[in-house]
């Protein structure tokens, strides 16, 4: 910066016309003082300049304890869909929706703690939230933890190659502020947790619902296992159910549970999973056939893993069905077929045909059938 200063300075001189010998000199002397004004001021910006090296070579591990930014990750997705559905009843309907838009950043600062906040965007259906925002506390390399903060509690897998969502998850995926305490190690694994719910039973706000979730999984070089069970106190306060109970009274709470298996051997991959109450809601909440709803899902999934012109792919079918779930709006019966390839890396292209069978007549729905056809562009980063 500073050569440049003076090269500029000096070529303003030698570009000046000849004058004479008085004249030069002065302008010499005027051109001598406009270069050490121009070092003074060169020298003064790069002290600035030094000093804003110091205070960021400081944040990025030029002192003790500062090297934080090394351990940050930011990591996002961005899902485009293009859909077809022909419904139960009434006209065919398309259209093209930002699916999703997730943004997440994850610090480990200490060995000992690490925070997580993710942000949620999906077109017509969530405005752009925190979705999670976590504090972690965990020895290094140690057997237990401890998370604090919003997530979604350890109620259910919902693991699945499809593109639309199981409906196993339609029904028992809750997300709440909770303290989580849990162990790992040997395979296997476990967890209980705390928070204070939506749903208050006799009125009372207070840290009453939580969980618990045990499980076990082993690796080998060819096949792969991954298997639990997880108990809710309120399976009322999962998003969905809490959305229809339509009151945040309850006269008590219904638990729920949750088995879930995870089989890889080669390119094979089959997903089971089964999600119930285990109880009926008053029926004044949530009612089916005239009596309280005992609603409960699953889902049987087979996919398999190859490559398309040297890309990764996976083609799946599913299987999924729901009991006294009309209240939901859910099918009584799905089947599903999907495939996705990675065209480039980090993208992949996604297209799913889903065929729905709605609740009889008898049971209140419609008995007639529905078919959707998804198109997805994913990126992640």
């Amino acid at each position: 910066m500073q050569n440049k200063i003076l090269a500029a300075a000096i070529a303003s001189a030698l570009a000046w016309p000849a004058q004479s010998s008085a004249g030069n000199e002065a302008q010499l002397e005027r051109l001598e003082q406009r270069i050490q004004y121009l070092e003074q001021r060169v020298q003064s910006q790069d002290e600035v300049i030094r000093d804003k090296d110091r205070h960021l070579e400081a944040l990025m591990g030029g002192e003790p304890g500062g090297d934080w930014f090394r351990n940050v990750e930011i990591g996002g997705l961005i899902e485009v869909e293009v859909g077809y559905s022909d419904p139960y009843e009434g006209d065919s309907t398309s259209d093209v929706t930002v699916a999703t838009v997730e943004l997440g950043i994850a610090a480990q600062v200490t060995d000992w703690v690490a925070g997580e906040i993710t942000l949620l965007y999906e077109q017509d259906e969530t405005d752009l939230e925190v979705d999670v925002a976590t504090i972690t506390i965990a020895p290094p390399e140690g057997p237990w933890f401890v998370n604090a903060g919003q997530f979604y509690v350890p109620f259910g897998v919902f693991e699945t190659n499809l593109v639309s969502d199981p409906l196993t998850l339609e029904i028992g995926e809750t997300r709440e502020t909770s303290v989580q305490f849990g162990f790992e190690g040997a395979g296997a694994s476990g967890s209980v947790y705390v928070f204070n719910g939506d749903n208050q039973k006799d009125g009372d706000d207070r840290i009453d619902n939580w969980g618990a979730v045990i499980g076990y999984a082993m690796e080998s070089d060819d096949f792969n296992f991954a298997g639990s069970i997880c108990y809710i106190n309120d399976i009322g306060d999962s998003d969905a159910l809490h959305d229809a109970l339509g009151s945040n009274d309850v006269a008590d709470y219904v638990g729920g549970w949750t088995l879930s298996a995870f089989i890889e051997t080669g390119p094979f991959v089959i997903i089971g999973e089964y999600v119930s109450a285990t109880d009926a809601f008053d029926p004044s909440l949530i009612e089916f056939n005239g009596a309280g709803a005992e609603p409960s899902a699953w889902n049987i999934e087979a996919g398999y893993n190859f490559l398309i012109a040297g890309r990764a792919a996976v083609a799946a079918v599913g299987y999924q069905g729901t009991a006294e779930a009309l209240a939901l709006e859910l099918p009584e019966e799905r089947v599903l077929a999907a495939i996705s390839v990675e065209i480039m890396e980090r993208t992949a292209l996604s297209f799913e045909w889903a065929h729905d069978t709605d609740y009889g007549v008898g049971d209140g729905g419609t008995g007639e059938s529905a078919d959707t056809l998804t198109l997805q562009l994913a990126y992640e980063f």
